[in-house]
């Protein structure tokens, strides 16, 4: 029933890379929001979680699937992760967005590009050159010589590859934004005011527009068709990632983030679950019949794309998905969870190292992994209580490495 787990996923924003005085421009109290910094953390554990269910049989596009898969472990995997999907890429954009402005006005544009291209440049060039080149030497079973394979890979190249492709989108993002500013400089606001909050009816409109606006885009690029000079960027989301980005911007001029209800929480994190029961129960049949037909290609399913109802009904149904699991997630963790032990300030700091270094991890457990033979959602779990964890413990240690910080 799930489209696609974004190929080469990766959970990185601007948030992941925000810097201590980037988190402080963001408030007038000079407070860091501890709020954003623990989603920051569930959110990355979400794509971690994410990319293993792909591993051990969930629909989707990653470095490594391990041989004993079945068709129950698959679907059981896959309908989490195709909700993760509908919202988890969008918060990220939302977050990046909202964080933005505040550096930008910091910086200003001479800094902030160079920031951003040392931030986001630098360690998306060495992802490509030093460290995905082995997670695919791993994933296609270590055969023959690493430098052999890796002299290979490189000549055929044709852009950004891996989990990258988000700090590529980031990048780009980000030229845009600093162009914009640029040409706007004098009618631009830099301040920070408090702005009223999009009606239920407003709300309505944005969701259905995104909803309709991401059908009509996937008519001719289904979800799983990627951009090829990047690499793992789905144009079927593009809408999505542009909106959410652009949202967070006018979110942090107008302090949305901190004006948000309650009332408001509940009512979209309650239509979005009326949403989710409400797809899968009008797309179980069709989706299981489609399965026959196109099998773990996930372009093949009539709900990625094409001029059908299901297409359509699934892109509105993410368009209501991420509104709502943003707007509850966000009332949640600021009313709830804006305090953080020394657990979680450790995890925070190293959430952008995780996102960089969590892909040879995990393919190599899994590979290492598929020689027991274990009931795949069994292994699922050993992989996921293991090396989630390891990913932390590690990016803690390079952490601590000189100059790492001030790029990571």
């Amino acid at each position: 029933m799930i489209p696609q787990t974004q190929s080469k996923t990766s959970e990185h924003t601007d948030s992941i890379v925000a810097t201590p005085v980037e988190q402080e421009v963001a408030v007038p109290q000079g407070k860091r929001l501890l709020y954003i910094d623990n989603l920051r953390i569930l959110l990355i554990c979400g794509v971690l979680v994410q990319h293993l269910s792909v591993t051990y049989g969930a629909l989707g596009a990653w470095d490594y699937r391990d041989p004993g898969n079945n068709l129950l472990t698959g679907i059981i995997l896959s309908i989490p992760n195709g909700i993760g999907m509908a919202f988890g890429m969008g918060f990220f954009f939302l977050i990046a967005g909202y964080f933005t402005p505040g550096a930008y006005d910091h910086k200003g544009p001479r800094a902030f590009l160079q920031d951003r291209l040392l931030r986001l440049g630098l360690p998306l060039v060495l992802y490509d050159l030093l460290i995905h080149p082995l997670v695919a030497y791993i994933g296609s079973g270590l055969h023959g010589s690493y430098w052999s394979f890796y002299s290979s890979f490189l000549l055929q190249m044709r852009g950004v590859t891996g989990v990258v492709w988000f700090l590529a989108v980031l990048l780009i993002f980000s030229l845009f934004y600093a162009g914009w500013r640029i040409l706007t400089r004098h009618r631009v606001t830099t301040s920070k005011k408090l702005g009223t909050l999009p009606d239920s009816l407003t709300i309505a409109l944005f969701i259905f527009t995104l909803g309709l606006v991401t059908f009509v885009v996937r008519i001719w690029w289904p979800m799983g068709w990627v951009f090829q000079p990047i690499s793992g960027l789905s144009v079927g989301y593009l809408p999505q990632y542009i909106s959410f980005f652009i949202l967070g911007v006018i979110a942090y001029r107008c302090d949305w983030f901190t004006a948000l209800t309650p009332r408001m929480a509940k009512r979209w994190s309650l239509i979005a679950l009326l949403a989710t029961f409400l797809i899968f129960g009008v797309m179980t049949v069709p989706m299981l019949q489609a399965t026959g037909v196109a099998g773990t290609h996930q372009s093949g399913y009539p709900v990625a794309g094409g001029f059908n109802w299901l297409a359509f009904s699934y892109a509105l149904w993410e368009s209501f998905m991420v509104v709502g699991v943003c707007i509850g997630l966000l009332v949640l963790f600021r009313q709830r969870l804006n305090h953080q032990g020394r657990l979680a300030r450790n995890m925070a700091a190293v959430v952008y190292i995780v996102y960089l270094i969590h892909a040879p991890i995990m393919v190599g457990f899994a590979y290492a992994l598929h020689v027991l033979a274990l009931y795949p959602l069994l292994k699922w779990a050993i992989a996921v209580l293991i090396t989630i964890p390891l990913c932390f413990l590690i990016a803690l240690l390079i952490r601590k490495i000189p100059y790492v910080s001030r790029v990571l």
